[in-house]
């Protein structure tokens, strides 16, 4: 016969700490004791006097037990929490393209997109979230995360202006998923979800079935959109009107576009076509039903850690209260019972008290910090937000006071981005785009903070003029190495380059000799002078690295946006 188990509504925590109940037998024999040797006394000194000793005494052994039962950690309403985060990871791809905007469904594809996303969160419960938008290019809104509120907030964002081209390239959303997101050691229990009206310019499927099949990841694709009407496309204007897309004098009309879709779904074999069309459709019961049968690193869903909430206080304070009533009875004044008095209120303001000293002590590092950043002292500003405010005080503070440490975060990283630009635009980039993240933290503690959405607006421009400048000196470089080839007599083009550079850069690493020499004469001696010591580090290197990444995918995606035809 199988056993069922089933869950208290009511359990002590701590059962151990109930023994101290059985302690009450010996008291209560030690207090009848005192009573009788205290009458003894009393009638030898011929007394006769009454005392309240069983009243008081009965109520000790009140207070004793109460205390005891909260000691035993009481507990009621009991409620499921996962013990682990270690499910699914999710990739949101949102297609932006400006034909997400045509209202063949209400209000349009874009905002039905969005909604099918915010409805897979409300259902997920143990999976990291991340969400990429794309249209010609793909840019990374948020990273895998398990705040769900950060991923719905970024979703809010995200329009045909989020991407720098328009048009529609599926790869560069699955390079970007598989290349910066996912995570090797997680393979298998990875998926990427695609919301889009279809269409494509440019993409090869064959490299975007290979980058899925390498990292093992399963793919869901939602169809958006009448498949035999074409709809116009109504872009929004600054005065809140709407204007029809117009192309030549003939406005365009947009229809899903769904047999690239179709045939990766066919031929990819862990993939899943949904067509959704103009049908309503819940996104999180889809990908449940895609994900049943699939592997999950985590446990059961019922077997994360049981809590309670607590009612220790229920039984504690009718046990203070027996305690002072047995203290007082029969006094006048009340004496002794001041004191136990005196801890009862002093006793549960400690963690108030210490709380307020700690915000006291936060105030304090807050000034100083905008101390700093009046004079200019980022870095020491930037220390003390990071040490101070980097810790778990989030608890202590305020949304106003946790979006106000966020938002000076971010002027300390503008201030040294500002100052490092004309020496490393690449450092100086990625310490805007930290800053345009510590603006966004700040405005989504406070949503109607108008100068964190300011803030937003101005490092998203300074980031484009770096941007700007780091392309001006890559095709500086690029026009010198261009120089250089044709000298040489080589016409090798920039995907060629590209794809020898990712290839064969271990190879050359290992196999070139190192250029570096000494300054000085060589032959003074006839012994090989030591190489001077490097004046970089391995940050330096990185940084540089990056921004050698960064302008090869610009320059493909210049590449991408010159063959697309039309860029809706």
């Amino acid at each position: 016969m199988a056993s069922r188990c089933t869950v208290s509504m009511f359990t002590f925590q701590w059962p151990s700490a109930l023994l101290l109940i059985c302690l009450l037998i010996p008291i209560s024999w030690l207090q009848h004791r005192a009573r009788r040797e205290r009458i003894i006394i009393l009638r030898s000194m011929g007394a006769e006097r009454k005392t309240h000793r069983p009243i008081q005494d009965g109520l000790r052994l009140i207070a004793w037990a109460l205390i005891a039962l909260a000691v035993a950690r009481p507990g009621y309403a009991p409620y499921q929490e996962a013990n682990s985060q270690t499910g699914r990871d999710v990739v949101f791809a949102l297609d932006v393209s400006q034909s997400m905007l045509a209202r063949d469904v209400s209000p349009n594809r874009l905002e039905v997109a969005k909604q099918g996303i915010r409805d897979a969160l409300d259902h997920f419960s143990n999976e990291r979230v991340a969400l990429i938008v794309y249209a010609g290019t793909a840019s990374i809104l948020c990273p895998l995360t398990y705040d769900y509120d950060f991923v719905r907030y970024m979703l809010e964002q995200a329009n045909p202006r989020t991407v720098d081209f328009g048009g529609t390239t599926l790869q560069s959303a699955i390079e970007k998923a598989v290349d910066q997101i996912f995570d090797p050691e997680r393979d298998g229990v990875q998926d990427l979800v695609i919301l889009s009206d279809g269409g494509d310019h440019g993409s090869r499927m064959e490299r975007v079935e290979t980058l899925l099949a390498e990292s093992n990841t399963g793919l869901l694709i939602v169809g958006l959109g009448d498949p035999s009407n074409g709809s116009p496309i109504l872009l929004p204007q600054e005065d809140g009107s709407l204007e029809t897309l117009e192309i030549d004098q003939e406005t365009v009309l947009t229809k899903l576009e769904d047999a690239l879709l179709r045939n990766l779904s066919a031929t990819y074999p862990n993939a899943e076509y949904i067509a959704a069309e103009t049908k309503p459709f819940h996104l999180g019961q889809v990908y449940n039903e895609y994900a049943t049968d699939k592997s999950t690193l985590a446990s059961k869903a019922n077997s994360g850690k049981l809590i309670y909430q607590e009612a220790a206080l229920l039984f504690l304070i009718p046990g203070l209260i027996c305690l002072l009533l047995a203290e007082r009875w029969g006094l006048r004044r009340l004496g002794s019972s001041a004191i136990v008095l005196s801890l009862f209120f002093c006793g549960f303001p400690q963690s108030s008290v210490r709380a307020e000293t700690a915000l006291k002590a936060l105030e304090t590092d807050f000034e100083k910090a905008t101390e700093f950043i009046q004079s200019e002292a980022y870095d020491e500003a930037l220390e003390i937000l990071n040490t101070t405010f980097g810790q778990n005080t989030s608890d202590l503070l305020s949304a106003e006071q946790m979006a106000a440490s966020q938002l000076n975060r971010g002027l300390c990283l503008i201030g040294l981005s500002e100052q490092q630009a004309e020496q490393s635009p690449i450092a100086a980039l990625e310490l805007a785009q930290k800053a345009r993240l510590a603006f966004l933290q700040s405005k989504a503690y406070k949503q109607d903070f108008e100068r964190a959405g300011l803030r937003i607006e101005l490092s998203s421009t300074w980031i484009q003029e770096l941007k700007g400048l780091i392309e001006e000196e890559g095709n500086q470089a690029s026009d010198d190495s261009r120089q250089q080839s044709s000298e040489d007599g080589e016409n090798e083009s920039f995907e060629d380059y590209e794809d020898m550079y990712e290839e064969d850069y271990s190879e050359m690493s290992e196999s070139m000799p190192d250029s570096s020499y000494n300054e000085g004469d060589l032959a003074a001696g006839s012994s090989m002078q030591p190489l001077p010591a490097p004046n970089y580090t391995i940050e330096d290197i990185l940084l540089e690295e990056k921004g050698n990444l960064q302008f090869r995918q610009q320059k493909r995606a210049n590449a991408n946006a010159a063959k697309v035809e039309k860029d809706y």
